[in-house]
Formats: C-alpha cells, structure tokens, sequence
C-alpha cells in the first residue's frame, strides 16, 4: 500500500494494548493493529526504501515482520514480566548483511512519542573487543568522540554506558575512558509525535535524522 501516514488510530491502539496486555483482547483487535499499525508500517518502509535506494543502497528496508518490522509479540522466556505483547513498536534498517549484527537506523512509536536514531544494539564480545580497541586508538578513537559530541550537541542521546568503570586493559584515566563503559552504541533522538507522523511527509522526517546519524553508522560498520 502507498503511504499517506499513520494516524491517531496507530497511538490509540498501542495505548489501548498497554492497558489491556492478554492474549483474548489482542486476538478479537488483530484485524485492527493489522490496519492501524502493520499495513501502515509496509507502506512507510516501501517509501523509505526507495529514498534509500539513492542514498545507500546497501541499506536494508524490507517491509515484513522478522525484517525491518520487529514482531508485537514479547519474548517472555527469560523475563519476569510475562505481558504477551509490547506496548511500542520498532522499525529496523540495517546497513550490512547481518540484521541482527550490522549497523543501521530505527524508528519506535510510543504512545505519545516518536523515537529516532541509529547504531548497533546488539554487540557479541568479539565485536566489543574491537569497539574498544577502535575507542582507545589514537584515529579511530578521536573520529568516534567528534561523532558523539557532535550527535550530543545535536540532541540525541547516547547510549549504553552500561559499565560502571573502565574495562580491563584499558587506564582508568583514558581521555576516551567515558566511551570505553559503552556496551552498545546508539544515539535516539526522542520527542512528541510530530505533525509528519499523519502524512508521506513522515518518511522524510525520519530520513533527515538518519542522515544526520549516518556518520555514526559509517564508523561502526568500518570498525565493527
């Protein structure tokens, strides 16, 4: 389906799962989230894909739950909290091969709030050896805190600072000491639910924040 937005109706629905998080209130309102939220997404990610196709083409835009739409459903497996279903909605297009592993830029709808952004959310040991190793080197680390403070400045925020202290290996008193306590990186620009949210304008909303994050996206997936 063409894009022309989501709506009010998208917020009220997440809203309303929030509330009433259980498997009978989700399977009699499935006809409506399809409508509302997930027909909707498939329209928004087909646009995004064709203003990426001139930007970088290696950038993944798959309109399909398990691609760039994450499924509604919570892993409960290994969590307390049992609520069947996830009250937001997130959006994912990777930049490499790897969906779970690359670099890339996301989209979450909240109830009342659009977040934006880019990084890696996902970061195996190995990987956060060479995030570290690349932090403390004199080029690499220097290229990355520009990208962050300037990412900072712009109003995103940066995260994971997970780790209480400097790792193992690495002095306690490195100029970049407060970069190496990152598990993961990204950097979420999160506000109100902006005017585009209702209209195509929406796609490029959310384009002009991914271009502002791409230098970010650039380092990880040349570091990584």
């Amino acid at each position: 389906m063409a894009f022309s937005g989501f709506s009010d109706e998208t917020l009220e629905f997440l809203a309303e799962l929030a509330d009433n998080n259980d498997r009978a209130w989700f399977a009699e309102n499935r006809p409506r989230y399809e409508r509302v939220l997930l027909e909707r997404q498939k329209g928004f990610i087909a646009a995004l894909a064709k203003e990426f196709e001139a930007i970088d083409p290696h950038v993944h835009c798959e309109p399909a739950v398990d691609r760039s739409i994450f499924r509604i459903n919570r892993d409960t497996r290994f969590s307390r909290d049992k609520s069947p279903y996830k009250t937001h909605s997130d959006m994912w297009f990777w930049a490499g091969d790897d969906r779970k592993a690359s670099p890339g830029y996301f989209v979450r709808i909240v109830p009342g709030e659009v977040w934006a952004g880019a990084g890696q959310h996902w970061i195996d040991p190995p990987k956060l050896a060479k995030l570290r190793a690349a932090i403390a080197a004199e080029d690499t680390g220097a290229e990355f805190a520009a990208i962050i403070a300037d990412l900072e400045a712009d109003g995103f925020r940066i995260g994971e600072r997970t780790f209480a202290r400097v790792p193992r290996g690495f002095a306690a008193d490195h100029p970049r000491a407060d970069l190496l306590r990152l598990s993961v990186v990204h950097a979420i620009e999160e506000g109100p639910v902006p005017p585009e949210f209702e209209s195509e304008a929406f796609v490029g909303w959310c384009l002009e924040r991914f271009l502002r994050t791409r230098p970010l996206v650039e380092w990880l997936a040349k570091n990584l």
